[in-house]
C-alpha cells in the first residue's frame, strides 16, 4: 500500500511558522532588545505678566530659541514713567531745600561763634576791671556804689557768657543735625525732631522709598525669560491688551527635556530609577535617565502603540535627556518621535 505524499505547499507554511516562533523564543532567551517609541517633552515655564497694559513691542515669534533675561514683551508704561519723573523732582527740590537750610545752619553758628568770643572778652574786661576796684574800697579810695557798679557790670557779663555759649551749643548741635541725618539716635541727642529740616528728611526717605518701587513695578513692564529656551506659545500679539496674572508666552527649558514611552507590564522589571537607557533618532543615539515610573498602568496611548502594544497594559515612563551639549541633543526638540531601546 503506497503512502500519501504531503503536499510541499502545505508543509512551507508550517516550516515557516516554526522558524518564527524559534526566532522569537531565541530572542527572548537571550534576552534580547526591546525597542518602543518614544517622544519628546519639556518642562514648560510660563511668562505672567504681573502688570496690565497695552503689549507696544513684541521681540519673539513662536519657535524663536530665546536666553535667561531676553526681552519677550513691552507693556505700555508712559503714565508710570512720567509719575517716577516727578518723583525724581520732587526730591531734587526736597534735597536743595535742605542744602539751603545747612547754609543757614553754618552761618548761624558762625555768628554765634563770634557773639560767644564777644560775650567772653566782655566778661574777662568786666573780671579785671573788678579786681581794682575791690582793692581801692578797701582803702576808702572809691565808694561802695562804685563797688556794686562794678559788681553788677561782672554778674551781667558773666550772665551773657552763658547765654552766648548756650547759643553756640544749641547752633553747633542743629548744624551737626543736619548734616548727620535724623536717625533715632541723633533725634535724642539734640531734640531737633520736629525742626522743619527734620521734617524734610522725613519726607526724603519717603520719596526715595517711592521711586525704588516705582522703577521695580516699571521693571515688570518688561517681560523677560525666566529660562533658556523655545518658544513653544505665544497667547498675545503686538497691541493687545494683556491684564495682571495672563500668560504671555510659554517657554519650553532647553535643558530640561524628556522623553516618554510606554513599558509593557510584562517588562516592567528590566526598568529602574537612574537606569540608563538608550533613546535612537536616525543613526544618532544618546542615553537617557530614568526619572519617572508611572505607578499605575494603563492602555498604550493609540499614537503611542506598536503591533505589539495593541491593546495591553503597559506603564509610562520618563527618561531625562542630558543638557544640549551636542548637535544631536539639541535637535530633540518637544514633539520629535524617537526610539526608545531597552537592553
Amino acid at each position: 500500500m503506497k503512502k500519501k505524499e504531503i503536499p510541499i505547499k502545505k508543509i512551507i507554511p508550517v516550516l515557516l511558522l516554526l522558524t518564527i516562533i524559534i526566532l522569537i523564543l531565541s530572542n527572548l532567551l537571550r534576552g534580547g532588545n526591546l525597542k518602543l517609541q518614544g517622544v519628546v517633552e519639556g518642562t514648560i515655564y510660563s511668562q505672567v505678566s504681573e502688570v496690565s497694559g497695552k503689549i507696544i513691542e513684541m521681540k519673539v515669534q513662536l519657535g524663536s530659541p530665546v536666553k535667561t533675561g531676553d526681552l519677550i514683551a513691552r507693556i505700555d508704561s508712559l503714565n508710570q514713567q512720567y509719575t517716577l519723573e516727578q518723583l525724581q523732582i520732587a526730591l531734587e527740590k526736597i534735597q536743595l531745600m535742605s542744602q539751603e537750610e545747612l547754609v543757614r545752619a553754618r552761618s548761624s553758628v558762625s555768628i554765634a561763634e563770634a557773639n560767644y568770643r564777644s560775650a567772653q572778652a566782655s566778661f574777662f574786661q568786666a573780671r579785671n576791671d573788678l579786681s581794682p576796684l575791690e582793692q581801692m574800697f578797701e582803702i576808702g579810695g572809691i565808694a561802695r556804689i562804685d563797688l556794686d557798679n562794678a559788681k553788677l557790670r561782672e554778674t551781667i557779663a558773666a550772665q551773657a557768657l552763658e547765654a552766648a555759649q548756650s547759643q553756640l551749643q544749641t547752633a553747633r548741635a542743629h548744624y551737626s543735625f543736619l548734616q548727620s541725618g535724623t536717625d533715632n539716635k541723633n533725634i535724642a541727642q539734640t531734640g531737633f525732631a520736629q525742626t522743619g529740616f527734620a521734617l524734610a528728611e522725613i519726607d526724603i526717605r519717603d520719596i526715595e522709598s517711592r521711586i525704588n518701587q516705582m522703577q521695580d513695578m516699571l521693571q515688570k513692564y518688561e517681560i523677560r525669560a525666566n529660562c533658556d529656551g523655545i518658544l513653544v506659545s505665544v497667547n498675545y500679539n503686538l497691541g493687545s491688551m494683556v491684564n495682571m496674572g495672563y500668560n504671555i508666552t510659554d517657554i519650553s527649558a532647553e535643558n530640561e527635556k524628556f522623553v516618554v514611552f510606554y513599558m509593557p507590564n510584562e517588562h516592567i522589571n528590566k526598568i529602574s530609577y537612574g537606569q540608563k537607557i538608550t533613546v535612537r533618532s536616525g543613526s544618532e543615539e544618546i542615553q537617557g535617565e530614568v526619572r519617572y515610573i508611572d505607578v499605575r498602568s494603563q492602555y498604550t496611548p493609540k499614537d503611542m502603540q506598536t503591533s505589539a502594544m495593541k491593546n495591553k497594559f503597559s506603564v509610562k515612563i520618563k527618561l531625562l535627556l542630558p543638557s544640549a551639549q551636542t548637535e544631536f541633543a539639541a535637535a530633540l526638540i518637544p514633539g520629535s518621535k524617537v526610539e526608545v531601546i531597552v537592553r
